[in-house]
């Protein structure tokens, strides 16, 4: 075959491949979307809790949720890991915010409900926000709040966000959906923290 010929079927069967491979990647743009979570590195049981100083009253019930996203980047009163019951902030004296971040190891891959046992809407300005996997499955409730929660084989990671204006704990029961069983409790107890080999000196 003519060598000029050569060079024409082997660039048309280059560029038939390239568009192939671009079709079965969504034209070679990765979604934003799921956002993907690492796995940890090195699992430890508890959650790590941050504790942030919190003047509600001059922030406004409406200002909570934008308050709650920018925790993550906030510098904490108080860090550690907490390995309770329930998720409450040891000696409060005055309202405070808690967030909590670990990873749940689940042998299957299934839909759970998840209900959040907040405070309650007498106690004022006592709110809570869920987040699983990246997603924001609560963005703020007060009371007890359900939700259907997917939750993947291997782990997951979980962060919770709550104001305490009273001493009361604020409860997380679960099952999965469906199920006619009594729901379980989780706590801080039941999840893993990443010890990262530069967190310890």
């Amino acid at each position: 075959m003519n060598p000029r010929k050569l060079m024409a079927v082997a660039l048309c069967a280059a560029a038939c491949v390239t568009t192939t491979a671009f079709a079965d990647d969504d034209f070679g743009i990765e979604s934003a979307s799921p956002v993907r979570i690492a796995d940890p590195v090195n699992p430890q049981p508890g959650m790590v809790m941050n504790i942030y100083p919190c003047d509600t009253w001059s922030m406004g019930w409406e200002n909570l949720q934008k308050i709650f996203s920018g925790l993550a980047t906030a510098p904490a009163e108080k860090t550690g890991v907490s390995k309770s019951e329930n998720f409450s902030i040891p000696n409060q004296t005055q309202t405070k915010l808690g967030r909590w971040e670990g990873y749940l190891k689940c042998k299957r891959a299934t839909t759970y409900t998840f209900v959040v046992n907040g405070q309650g809407k007498n106690e004022s300005w006592d709110g809570f926000s869920l987040m699983v996997n990246g997603k924001t499955m609560i963005k703020l409730a007060y009371a007890k709040e359900p939700v259907d929660v997917d939750l993947k084989l291997g782990w997951n990671k979980i962060e919770f966000v709550a104001i305490f204006g009273s001493k009361k704990p604020v409860e997380i029961e679960y099952k999965p959906k469906g199920s006619l069983s009594e729901p379980r409790s989780l706590g801080p107890k039941d999840f893993f923290y990443d010890q990262k080999p530069d967190d310890v000196w």
